[in-house]
Protein backbone atom coordinates (compact mmCIF):
# COMPACT_ATOMS: atom_id res chain seq x y z
CA UNK A 1 0.00 0.00 0.00
CA UNK A 2 1.33 3.57 -0.98
CA UNK A 3 0.28 6.53 1.31
CA UNK A 4 -0.32 9.41 -0.89
CA UNK A 5 -1.24 13.04 -0.42
CA UNK A 6 -1.78 16.03 -2.40
CA UNK A 7 -0.78 19.82 -2.13
CA UNK A 8 -2.54 22.16 -3.93
CA UNK A 9 -5.98 22.13 -3.79
CA UNK A 10 -6.66 23.79 -7.14
CA UNK A 11 -7.63 22.65 -10.45
CA UNK A 12 -4.38 20.56 -11.00
CA UNK A 13 -4.87 19.18 -7.10
CA UNK A 14 -7.92 18.19 -7.61
CA UNK A 15 -7.33 16.17 -10.23
CA UNK A 16 -4.65 14.34 -9.12
CA UNK A 17 -6.74 13.65 -6.08
CA UNK A 18 -9.80 12.71 -8.06
CA UNK A 19 -7.25 9.99 -9.79
CA UNK A 20 -5.71 8.81 -6.51
CA UNK A 21 -9.19 8.26 -5.44
CA UNK A 22 -10.10 6.31 -8.41
CA UNK A 23 -7.14 4.19 -7.87
CA UNK A 24 -7.79 3.38 -4.17
CA UNK A 25 -11.81 2.93 -5.10
CA UNK A 26 -10.44 0.29 -7.79
CA UNK A 27 -8.55 -1.80 -5.42
CA UNK A 28 -5.49 -0.69 -6.35
CA UNK A 29 -2.27 -0.21 -3.42
CA UNK A 30 -2.83 3.53 -3.13
CA UNK A 31 -4.61 5.04 -0.18
CA UNK A 32 -5.11 8.74 -0.12
CA UNK A 33 -4.58 10.53 3.18
CA UNK A 34 -5.56 13.79 3.27
CA UNK A 35 -4.76 17.66 1.07
CA UNK A 36 -3.58 20.41 1.62
CA UNK A 37 -3.82 23.68 1.05
CA UNK A 38 -3.20 27.47 2.42
CA UNK A 39 -7.00 28.02 2.36
CA UNK A 40 -7.85 25.19 4.82
CA UNK A 41 -11.18 25.82 3.32
CA UNK A 42 -10.80 24.67 0.40
CA UNK A 43 -8.31 21.86 1.67
CA UNK A 44 -11.48 20.38 3.48
CA UNK A 45 -13.42 20.91 0.27
CA UNK A 46 -11.89 18.73 -1.42
CA UNK A 47 -10.55 16.50 1.07
CA UNK A 48 -14.86 15.73 1.83
CA UNK A 49 -15.73 15.38 -1.41
CA UNK A 50 -12.70 12.63 -1.73
CA UNK A 51 -12.53 10.67 1.51
CA UNK A 52 -9.38 12.14 2.92
CA UNK A 53 -8.85 14.47 5.29
CA UNK A 54 -7.96 18.27 4.89
CA UNK A 55 -4.95 20.00 6.18
CA UNK A 56 -4.00 23.71 6.20
CA UNK A 57 -0.48 23.25 6.04
CA UNK A 58 2.36 20.88 5.05
CA UNK A 59 3.57 20.73 8.49
CA UNK A 60 0.30 19.81 10.17
CA UNK A 61 0.19 17.05 7.58
CA UNK A 62 3.34 15.74 7.98
CA UNK A 63 3.33 15.49 11.73
CA UNK A 64 -0.29 13.98 11.67
CA UNK A 65 0.83 11.35 9.10
CA UNK A 66 4.15 9.86 9.73
CA UNK A 67 3.08 7.37 7.30
CA UNK A 68 3.07 9.34 4.08
CA UNK A 69 4.81 7.80 1.25
CA UNK A 70 4.74 10.17 -2.06
CA UNK A 71 2.81 13.24 -2.90
CA UNK A 72 1.98 14.92 -5.61
CA UNK A 73 2.69 18.71 -5.83
CA UNK A 74 0.66 20.87 -7.35
CA UNK A 75 0.91 24.47 -5.95
CA UNK A 76 1.84 27.47 -8.12
CA UNK A 77 5.75 27.17 -9.73
CA UNK A 78 7.31 29.62 -7.76
CA UNK A 79 6.60 27.60 -4.52
CA UNK A 80 7.72 24.23 -5.95
CA UNK A 81 10.82 24.16 -4.57
CA UNK A 82 10.17 24.91 -1.30
CA UNK A 83 6.95 21.97 -0.80
CA UNK A 84 8.80 19.75 -2.65
CA UNK A 85 12.04 20.41 -0.51
CA UNK A 86 10.26 20.50 2.59
CA UNK A 87 8.50 16.44 1.93
CA UNK A 88 11.65 15.53 0.42
CA UNK A 89 13.57 15.89 3.21
CA UNK A 90 11.05 14.21 5.07
CA UNK A 91 11.78 11.13 3.17
CA UNK A 92 8.56 11.63 0.89
CA UNK A 93 8.64 10.76 -2.81
CA UNK A 94 6.90 13.61 -5.22
CA UNK A 95 5.08 13.85 -8.34
CA UNK A 96 5.84 17.64 -9.54
CA UNK A 97 3.04 19.09 -11.64
CA UNK A 98 4.42 21.03 -15.05
CA UNK A 99 6.89 22.96 -15.33
CA UNK A 100 9.47 21.70 -12.75
CA UNK A 101 10.27 24.70 -11.61
CA UNK A 102 10.46 28.64 -12.79
CA UNK A 103 14.00 28.76 -13.21
CA UNK A 104 17.13 26.34 -14.10
CA UNK A 105 18.78 26.51 -11.38
CA UNK A 106 15.73 26.12 -9.46
CA UNK A 107 15.35 22.70 -11.15
CA UNK A 108 18.64 21.83 -10.77
CA UNK A 109 18.58 22.54 -7.48
CA UNK A 110 15.51 19.61 -6.99
CA UNK A 111 17.45 17.07 -9.17
CA UNK A 112 20.18 18.18 -6.47
CA UNK A 113 17.55 17.02 -3.18
CA UNK A 114 16.37 14.32 -5.19
CA UNK A 115 20.00 12.43 -5.57
CA UNK A 116 20.93 13.79 -2.26
CA UNK A 117 18.04 12.33 -0.51
CA UNK A 118 17.40 9.45 -2.59
CA UNK A 119 14.09 10.08 -3.85
CA UNK A 120 11.82 9.71 -6.51
CA UNK A 121 11.45 12.96 -8.23
CA UNK A 122 9.19 13.34 -11.32
CA UNK A 123 7.17 15.68 -13.75
CA UNK A 124 3.91 15.60 -14.59
CA UNK A 125 4.70 15.71 -18.43
CA UNK A 126 1.21 13.64 -19.09
CA UNK A 127 1.77 13.85 -23.22
CA UNK A 128 4.65 11.60 -22.87
CA UNK A 129 1.91 8.89 -21.73
CA UNK A 130 -0.22 10.23 -24.33
CA UNK A 131 -1.59 7.07 -26.58
CA UNK A 132 -0.54 9.39 -29.73
CA UNK A 133 3.16 10.26 -28.69
CA UNK A 134 3.95 6.29 -27.98
CA UNK A 135 2.17 5.63 -31.16
CA UNK A 136 4.31 7.97 -32.87
CA UNK A 137 7.56 7.21 -31.34
CA UNK A 138 7.70 3.79 -33.33
CA UNK A 139 7.52 5.48 -36.33
CA UNK A 140 10.15 7.94 -35.77
CA UNK A 141 13.48 7.75 -38.70
CA UNK A 142 14.59 10.97 -39.74
CA UNK A 143 12.55 13.85 -38.34
CA UNK A 144 13.15 16.92 -40.66
CA UNK A 145 10.35 19.88 -39.88
CA UNK A 146 7.90 19.76 -37.36
CA UNK A 147 4.76 22.44 -36.70
CA UNK A 148 3.35 22.40 -33.72
CA UNK A 149 0.10 24.12 -32.36
CA UNK A 150 -1.06 24.30 -28.81
CA UNK A 151 -3.86 26.58 -28.70
CA UNK A 152 -6.26 27.12 -25.83
CA UNK A 153 -9.25 29.53 -24.33
CA UNK A 154 -7.67 31.92 -21.57
CA UNK A 155 -8.44 30.91 -17.93
CA UNK A 156 -6.78 32.34 -14.80
CA UNK A 157 -5.34 29.41 -13.81
CA UNK A 158 -1.23 29.22 -14.22
CA UNK A 159 -0.41 32.77 -14.65
CA UNK A 160 2.23 33.02 -12.63
CA UNK A 161 4.12 31.28 -15.57
CA UNK A 162 4.49 32.29 -18.98
CA UNK A 163 2.72 30.04 -22.11
CA UNK A 164 5.76 28.42 -22.41
CA UNK A 165 6.36 26.94 -19.31
CA UNK A 166 2.41 26.56 -18.80
CA UNK A 167 1.47 25.00 -22.66
CA UNK A 168 4.14 24.96 -24.74
CA UNK A 169 6.57 22.76 -22.24
CA UNK A 170 4.44 20.01 -23.21
CA UNK A 171 5.40 20.27 -26.96
CA UNK A 172 8.99 20.98 -25.83
CA UNK A 173 9.46 17.85 -23.75
CA UNK A 174 8.25 15.43 -26.91
CA UNK A 175 9.65 17.21 -29.60
CA UNK A 176 13.11 16.96 -28.15
CA UNK A 177 12.32 13.21 -27.30
CA UNK A 178 11.67 12.78 -31.22
CA UNK A 179 14.51 14.18 -32.68
CA UNK A 180 17.16 12.93 -30.08
CA UNK A 181 19.37 15.76 -31.44
CA UNK A 182 21.39 18.61 -29.47
CA UNK A 183 19.68 22.19 -30.07
CA UNK A 184 22.27 24.19 -31.81
CA UNK A 185 20.14 27.45 -32.41
CA UNK A 186 16.78 28.98 -30.98
CA UNK A 187 14.45 32.23 -31.87
CA UNK A 188 11.65 33.10 -29.68
CA UNK A 189 8.83 35.87 -29.60
CA UNK A 190 6.01 36.35 -27.46
CA UNK A 191 3.48 39.11 -26.26
CA UNK A 192 1.43 39.85 -23.22
CA UNK A 193 -2.06 39.91 -24.07
CA UNK A 194 -4.30 39.65 -21.07
CA UNK A 195 -2.01 38.77 -17.86
CA UNK A 196 1.51 40.06 -16.87
CA UNK A 197 3.03 37.71 -18.49
CA UNK A 198 3.65 35.97 -22.04
CA UNK A 199 0.13 34.65 -23.59
CA UNK A 200 1.32 33.78 -27.44
CA UNK A 201 4.42 32.45 -28.05
CA UNK A 202 5.73 31.33 -31.24
CA UNK A 203 9.36 29.25 -31.13
CA UNK A 204 11.69 28.25 -33.78
CA UNK A 205 14.35 25.47 -32.75
CA UNK A 206 17.21 24.06 -35.03
CA UNK A 207 19.00 20.65 -34.27
CA UNK A 208 22.47 19.63 -34.54
CA UNK A 209 20.51 17.13 -37.30
CA UNK A 210 19.27 20.36 -39.77
CA UNK A 211 15.91 19.43 -37.97
CA UNK A 212 13.61 22.16 -37.61
CA UNK A 213 10.39 22.63 -35.13
CA UNK A 214 8.20 25.47 -34.99
CA UNK A 215 6.13 25.77 -32.06
CA UNK A 216 3.28 28.26 -31.77
CA UNK A 217 1.32 28.04 -28.30
CA UNK A 218 -1.16 30.69 -27.00
CA UNK A 219 -3.70 30.58 -24.05
CA UNK A 220 -5.80 33.79 -25.29
CA UNK A 221 -7.57 31.54 -28.23
CA UNK A 222 -11.09 30.89 -28.97
CA UNK A 223 -10.84 27.09 -29.51
CA UNK A 224 -8.67 24.27 -28.42
CA UNK A 225 -6.15 23.11 -30.68
CA UNK A 226 -3.54 20.44 -29.33
CA UNK A 227 -1.61 19.16 -33.28
CA UNK A 228 1.87 18.39 -34.18
CA UNK A 229 2.77 17.59 -37.84
CA UNK A 230 5.77 16.66 -38.85
CA UNK A 231 8.06 15.30 -41.97
CA UNK A 232 10.57 12.75 -42.35
CA UNK A 233 11.73 11.33 -45.98
CA UNK A 234 9.14 10.06 -47.59
CA UNK A 235 6.55 10.52 -44.69
CA UNK A 236 4.52 12.90 -43.49
CA UNK A 237 2.88 12.21 -40.29
CA UNK A 238 0.01 14.69 -37.59
CA UNK A 239 -0.49 13.58 -34.19
CA UNK A 240 -3.99 14.87 -32.64
CA UNK A 241 -3.05 14.92 -28.73
CA UNK A 242 -6.24 15.43 -28.10
CA UNK A 243 -8.61 12.56 -30.10
CA UNK A 244 -5.30 10.98 -29.24
CA UNK A 245 -4.83 9.67 -32.97
CA UNK A 246 -1.69 9.14 -35.84
CA UNK A 247 -2.40 9.86 -39.60
CA UNK A 248 0.66 9.02 -41.14
CA UNK A 249 1.25 9.42 -45.09
CA UNK A 250 3.18 7.55 -46.90
CA UNK A 251 5.32 7.65 -50.44
CA UNK A 252 6.87 4.83 -52.08
CA UNK A 253 8.83 3.02 -49.04
CA UNK A 254 9.38 5.17 -45.86
CA UNK A 255 12.34 4.03 -44.06
CA UNK A 256 11.83 1.88 -41.27
CA UNK A 257 13.22 2.55 -37.62
CA UNK A 258 16.55 1.09 -36.88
Amino acid sequence: MVNVAVIGAGAFGRNHARVYHELERTGEAVRLLGIVDTDPARADALAQEFGCRGFGSLNQLLTTHSELQAASVAVPTVHHLRVARELMEAGVDVLIEKPLASSLAEADELVRLAAGRERVAQVGHLERFNPAVRATAALITQPMFFEVHRLSIFSPRSLDIDVVLDLMIHDLDVVLSFVDSPVSEIRAVGLPILSGKVDIANVRLEFASGCIANFTASRVSTERVRKLRFFQPQQYISLDYGRQDVLSFSVGEARKPD
